[in-house]
């Protein structure tokens, strides 16, 4: 961002020296100063700026009770790093606090690890594309480890794991043309495109390095009981426990936190995914919208009403979904789940808690009929890969279970 800088002068002018009275403002009369929305951008720049500082794009694998630590200091004595969750109980009263509490404890007893996303407005869409990359991986290395490792009850398991892989990459490498008949120019999106596309062929030459280097004790014909908790993923390659696997994660790790690169090019073409979704099926989607206009006027949604009080679709996309830095509605949410056939379970924590202690949780992306997708293009959405986050107000992170 370009700013004119106001050119400063003395405070007094010494009339004595050279007899000019000449009044200092009178001097500087005409000079732009910043405007306020000049201030209001440097400001916005600064926040960014901090947000970069201080939090990666995905955090490492964090033991669970780490949420539960945070909720119980109230946020008084946390890092940097959870500036963002902090936000979240600050200024509550002492009933939401304990509110929050409540929730972690409950998390704590069905998930065993999170991971934290950068609360840069795109966490939902970045949270996404973590969760689903490292669940593709983690499911590719164990169906490709060799087959003795399976026991009988498992001999189909992999041709289903690796149908369903097949699926995502062609749903996402054929989506061009249908995402161009929904208003995006080719050109425009191109580069975006093929970033996701080499994602997937990088996630598929992971998993075949790991089968091609595991060694008898590697895997055991279980991805689920291999970890990756270090404090510092990048000093993998000097443990003398690594194995295969876990060198693949970081390896994928390091990719997925490269600032102005794979994750934000990723991101992005996930927003225009989700924009293609709603446009293309406006029966499906603009009831919701219409809902979210009726409660609130200063809603999203209020904002894109047309003429005939409808809600103007590609307005809504142009302003809500497709800009970076947007965050993310339950509609958007549905959207991106629904298009690629990703079950996403969203543990919703906003401080309210039943009288059983028990978490809301939505879950998006079910098909209605096993097998059959609403994702653009019209293949079946199949189901298979399942994906939890953690919602609290405003900011997405990502869950994991025993079985992750």
């Amino acid at each position: 961002m370009t700013t004119t800088t106001p050119v400063g002068s003395n405070a007094t002018n010494d009339a004595s020296t050279d007899g000019d009275t000449t009044n200092t403002a009178a001097n500087t009369a005409g000079m732009p100063s910043p405007t306020e929305h000049q201030l209001t951008e440097r400001q916005l720049q600064a926040i960014e700026d901090e947000i970069k500082s201080t939090q990666p794009l995905t955090s490492v694998r964090l033991p669970i009770d780490a949420l539960v630590q945070q909720y119980r200091s109230s946020g008084s004595d946390t890092t940097a790093s959870d500036a963002d969750d902090n936000d979240n109980i600050r200024g509550c009263n002492d009933d939401n606090q304990n509110g929050f509490l409540q929730s972690a404890k409950f998390l704590a007893g069905k998930y065993t690890h999170l991971r934290r996303v950068r609360g840069d407005g795109n966490c939902y869409y970045r949270a996404f594309l973590y969760a689903l990359s490292e669940r593709m991986l983690r499911r590719l290395a164990w169906l490709r480890s060799s087959s003795s490792d399976h026991d009988d009850s498992q001999r189909d398991v992999p041709k289903k794991e690796e149908k369903e892989f097949s699926r995502l990459k062609n749903k996402v490498l054929n989506s061009m043309e249908w995402i161009c008949r929904n208003g995006y120019e080719a050109m425009t999106i191109d580069m975006f495109h093929e970033e996701l596309v080499d994602l997937f062929d990088f996630i598929d030459a992971l998993a075949n390095e790991i089968n091609s280097n595991k060694s008898d004790q590697d895997l055991n014909g279980n991805y689920d009981q291999v970890n990756v908790d270090d404090d510092n993923i990048n000093d993998f390659n000097q443990k003398n426990h690594k194995n295969p696997l876990e060198e693949s994660l970081a390896k994928l790790h390091e990719r997925l936190n490269e600032e102005n690169s794979t994750s934000d090019y990723c991101t992005w073409f996930l927003r225009v995914l989700t924009a293609s979704q709603l446009k293309s099926n406006p029966d499906r989607y603009l009831p919701f919208l219409l809902a979210d206009s009726s409660d609130s006027a200063s809603s999203s949604s209020a904002a894109c009403l047309g003429y005939d009080g409808m809600v103007d679709l590609s307005a809504f996309c142009a302003r809500e979904v497709e800009p970076m830095g947007k965050e993310c509605g339950m509609v958007q949410v549905a959207a991106l789940a629904e298009c690629l056939g990703v079950r996403v379970v969203i543990e919703y924590v906003d401080g309210r808690v039943s009288s059983g202690g028990v978490v809301t949780n939505y879950v998006f992306g079910e098909m209605e009929e096993e097998g059959q997708g609403r994702g653009g293009g019209g293949d079946g959405g199949g189901g298979g890969i399942s994906i939890s986050l953690l919602y609290r107000p405003g900011h997405y992170d990502i869950l994991y279970n025993i079985n992750d």
